[in-house]
């Protein structure tokens, strides 16, 4: 992470870096260009991609969890559909700046439980399977109102402001976003760690878990709501980032054991250190262009993506 302090479209020398974070915690003022880049503008977006990528990843695992399937991840049920068409929506029908500044995340929270909402009640108390299902179905239906809502947009900025919050970006990242990240995971760090046990039943399959004497129905609906908040909140603050949920817990149970107490640490600092320096590679790439962090992960991803599947199912 401080590593990435320095890299971007201005590059700044690891020496000076170092120099400066030391000058900062001593107490002392230091005022030039680049210390203006690395505190104001760097030093945020390096902390939050770290937040934002352990979030990521963590509601991966609890995704692929409460699915028992390894493919799963945190935009399964649709609830980053829901969130990106509720910030949309805002912005194209200018609700966004009624509401200003909080409009945009106003629209992706209610967008992000309309869809959660819907997902739960068409699924009813029925398996993991049908969940991810009709997460489907309900992040197609989003996914269409959001275009759907450009479409109709008249105002060029209008959809240029949209397309943020479809391809993801971590460019406006600012101090103010940074503690609202950290709640977000203290939050589903401390539901992991509380229910690690819990979780591990799960592991077992329904009718295994529900005989060693889990509520299952209540344990999955508790894991929907808190993955729910923090796309949400991930959404809303930077816009759809795929590939980390699906790809990390993947990573992380290849070098450490399975159990959730354990995973949670592994899962949580490597989505950390790959969404860090995925922002890294988006601001470094094509600079002084930046390329939109969303499009970069799926870049990635996607062929990590392939070869799990082709490794996993290579008898099928």
């Amino acid at each position: 992470m401080v590593l990435a302090l320095g890299l971007g479209s201005v590059h700044i020398p690891a020496v000076e870096v170092w120099a400066q974070l030391a000058a900062w915690l001593d107490g002392e003022s230091v005022t030039s260009s680049s210390s203006t880049i690395l505190f104001d503008i760097r030093a945020p977006r390096v902390l939050f991609a770290a937040l934002a990528g352990a979030m990521l990843a963590l509601t991966g695992l609890l995704m692929q969890t409460v699915s028992q399937n390894y493919l799963a991840d945190p935009y399964i049920l649709g609830v980053s559909s829901g969130a990106s068409a509720g910030a949309v929506i805002c912005l194209v029908t200018g609700i966004a700046q009624m509401f200003a500044p909080y409009g945009i995340y106003v629209g992706a929270t209610l967008g992000a439980a309309l869809a959660t909402g819907l997902v739960i009640s068409l699924a009813g108390r029925s398996s993991p399977v049908k969940l991810v299902l009709m997460g489907m179905g309900i992040s197609a239906v989003f996914s269409a109102l959001a275009m759907l809502a450009i479409y109709g947009a008249k105002d060029e900025a209008q959809v240029r402001s949209a397309m943020f919050w479809l391809l993801g970006s971590l460019s406006g990242t600012q101090w103010a976003m940074v503690p609202l990240a950290a709640a977000a995971l203290t939050l589903i760090m401390l539901f992991i760690w509380l229910f690690r046990h819990e979780l591990d039943l799960i592991l077992l399959g329904r009718e295994g878990a529900r005989q060693l004497g889990l509520p299952v129905q209540r344990m999955q609906q508790a894991i929907v709501a808190v993955t729910s908040l923090c796309v949400a909140v991930i959404v809303a603050l930077s816009g759809v980032i795929g590939f980390i949920g699906l790809v990390i817990p993947h990573i992380a149970r290849a070098i450490s054991e399975a159990r959730h107490g354990v995973m949670l640490w592994f899962t949580s600092v490597l989505g950390a250190l790959v969404l860090v320096w995925a922002d890294v590679m988006s601001r470094s790439l094509f600079r002084p262009e930046e390329l939109p962090i969303g499009i970069l992960t799926s870049c990635l991803g996607a062929p990590v993506f392939m070869w799990i599947i082709a490794r996993k199912y290579k008898d099928y």
